[in-house]
């Protein structure tokens, strides 16, 4: 058995629970907004980066230009070249390199080089270009005025220019060259680079290798004589991560506090829903162990439910105590009445223990009440005797409880009826059996051993019979043939009567039970008029069967061979010679009917068709041509009502007679 938990420890429980699982699922939820807001955060610091490098990339050439603008026109310079003097200069423009920290300057005269400071770089194509190493260099050339053929070559690298903190930070801003057109498109890198290369339009892509985030790339073009530059924002993987670790922080911090104050809102809550249920639940304890005196107080409460709860309890400690005195009352005068009456009364349970007995049952057995009570049923009373005799010896025939019964230890014969109460219990009303009971349980046991007896040497005489006929057929005696034939028909006759009379018993004493299983109707009908066809034959008869195929039934198929064969006995006993028997099947959505027609004078007028089923019947004018018990068609509304069918008579259609119908379900009744 599991552990009974209180409320007040399930409500915190659950209540935990679900805050603790809300915090579990805003977490993850928050990972992933947390991750897309910084992963968004890092385009935008790459598309930034991009725009404030291109913005620097101009103040860097502007800046160039001025330089170089200054140094053309330096009066002393131009003084110097244009009289071809050239160490003075070199002085001056070597002062100027450094003050302006300009990487190179060349100056040429007459397409020589005269005076040359510096770094060379890598070409000397006006505008920007890179060097072995991937180093952008932006190069700006001058004519120097009033020196004919000079011109002034100023270069510098643009190193790292582009970035603003380029020691701390992770996002790096670089120009990269045109990548050629023969790259590798299977790289990430060199295929967003193509791209753009070939479309001119900036794009921003994230998760480029492992080492970075997001990435901005955007096309540098100063004029249209050049290829174009491609300019490149990246934000390193660190910088995400680490921006994700300190939003993670902050947002746990915060999630910690609202959880505390969750957890605490959650404790209050419980034990202010729990304490009033513990209350009605004490009281509900209460009235469980019998205390119908103490009222049921309302608890003080918010919540309407344990205030009706306790509502409902007291109106029902009110109306049980009613109950319970009234009850009271009705026991002591049912016992009143139970005790007055002429016959024992008996009730037993489910594993048939007698739990009430009145005083006329106990003065007819001879035992007092704590006697009996909480005994089996079989150590009070022993039955006489048993049907065993019918069955065969067959176990799986049912057979009802017997109905005579002697007490223990006593001779005296009691009769039994057993009577169902509420679910599984019984009542047994017993009382002394009667002299006109007795002859009935007498009649009933010889007719059962007789039938019995007389089923033994019958079949073994039509097996004889039948052994004989296939003789005889072999032989040239007609007259050995016809007896034979007639010994035949009349032990079936005989065999048929006998059977119908155990059957009688059986119905009589409710013994009867059916073994339920699918068959067809149509075998079934087929092998009775093959049973019954000597009979037939025997008076130049004729049978017409109408047995088109249907659905399969459920039933027994001994009964029901029973019923077609005492029905076409009552049409062969009942017809003239030389007349038409007509049985067919008519199928229907859930139910079969069988009908039997004949030539016969028809049924004689009784009043009602349940009279020509009572057993015995027959009528008056039908002695003593037709002889017989009159149980074949008794026998016959037993066993179709035991299928949950019905038996109806009808006007013939054929010519004068009788027409009679079954009507079968076609799925097992309940």
């Amino acid at each position: 058995m599991s552990t009974r938990r209180r409320l007040s420890r399930l409500l915190l429980t659950s209540h935990v629970g679900l805050v603790l699982l809300f915090a579990l699922l805003l977490l993850a939820s928050g990972v992933g907004t947390i991750r897309s807001a910084v992963v968004g955060q890092a385009r935008t610091e790459a598309e930034r980066s991009v725009s404030d490098a291109r913005a620097r990339l101009q103040d860097w050439s502007r800046e160039l230009n001025v330089t170089a603008d200054l140094l053309a026109r330096q009066p002393n310079v131009r003084y110097y070249l244009a009289r071809d003097q050239y160490t003075r200069p070199r002085k001056l423009v070597q002062d100027f390199q450094k003050t302006s920290s300009v990487a190179y300057v060349r100056v040429i005269k007459d397409a020589q080089t005269v005076i040359e400071i510096g770094k060379a770089p890598p070409v000397f194509t006006t505008g920007l270009t890179f060097d072995g190493r991937g180093v952008a260099w932006r190069v700006v050339e001058r004519d120097i005025p009033g020196v004919q053929n000079a011109s002034l070559v100023l270069a510098e690298p643009i190193g790292n220019r582009l970035t603003v903190r380029p020691i701390r930070t992770s996002i790096r801003a670089r120009l990269l060259p045109m990548p050629p057109a023969t790259a590798d498109r299977k790289d990430p890198w060199n295929r967003i680079l193509l791209t753009v290369a070939a479309s001119g339009e900036p794009e921003t892509v994230e998760n480029l290798g492992d080492d970075i985030a997001a990435a901005r790339v955007a096309r540098v073009r100063e004029d249209e004589s050049q290829p174009g530059i491609l300019l490149v924002a990246t934000v390193a993987r660190a910088w995400v991560d680490r921006h994700i670790v300190e939003a993670l922080a902050a947002f746990a911090a915060s999630g910690a506090v609202m959880i505390g104050l969750a957890l605490a809102l959650a404790g209050l809550l419980a034990a202010r829903i729990a304490r009033p249920f513990a209350q009605v639940a004490h009281a509900a304890e209460r009235l469980g162990g019998g205390d119908l005196e103490t009222p049921v107080t309302t608890p003080t409460t918010f919540l309407a439910e344990p205030v009706a709860l306790a509502a409902s309890l007291e109106d029902m400690r009110r109306r049980v105590g009613s109950l319970t005195a009234t009850e009271r009352d009705q026991r002591e005068e049912l016992d009143a009445v139970l005790d007055g009456v002429d016959e024992g009364i008996v009730g037993v349970d489910a594993d048939d223990r007698i739990h009430y007995a009145n005083r006329q049952f106990l003065e007819l057995i001879g035992r007092t009440r704590e006697e009996v009570l909480g005994l089996p049923s079989e150590e009070v009373l022993v039955p006489i005797a048993r049907a065993e005799a019918e069955t065969g010896g067959d176990p799986t025939v049912l057979v009802a409880r017997p109905q005579r019964y002697t007490p223990v230890g006593k001779a005296k014969p009691l009769a039994v009826r057993r009577l169902a109460a509420a679910g599984d219990r019984h009542v047994l009303v017993v009382r002394e059996e009667t002299a006109l009971e007795a002859a009935r349980f007498m009649r009933d046991r010889i007719l059962a051993n007789l039938s019995h007896e007389f089923q033994t040497p019958l079949s073994a005489q039509m097996a004889s019979i039948e052994l004989l006929r296939d003789h005889l057929r072999e032989t040239s005696d007609p007259v050995a043939s016809q007896l034979a034939e007639a010994q035949f028909r009349g032990a079936l006759r005989l065999s048929q009567l006998v059977e119908n009379l155990l059957d009688s018993v059986r119905i009589e004493s409710g013994e009867m039970r059916l073994r339920r299983q699918p068959l067809d109707l149509a075998d079934v009908i087929h092998d009775a008029a093959e049973l019954i066809r000597p009979l037939i034959d025997q008076r130049e008869q004729r049978i017409v069967l109408n047995l088109p195929p249907g659905p399969t039934l459920t039933g027994d198929p001994q009964r029901l061979f029973s019923v077609m064969v005492n029905l076409l006995a009552n049409a062969n006993k009942f017809s003239p010679d030389q007349t038409t028997i007509w049985l067919g099947i008519e199928w229907e959505a859930e139910q079969a009917t069988v009908w039997i027609e004949d030539e016969g004078p028809g049924l004689p007028p009784m009043g009602a068709n349940t009279d020509l089923f009572a057993p015995f019947k027959r009528s008056p004018q039908e002695e003593p041509s037709q002889r017989g018990t009159g149980l074949g068609l008794a026998i016959v509304y037993a066993i179709v009502t035991a299928h949950g069918g019905v038996v109806k008579v009808a006007p013939p259609q054929q010519r004068s007679g009788a027409r009679i119908g079954i009507v079968l379900p076609l799925g097992e009744p309940a």
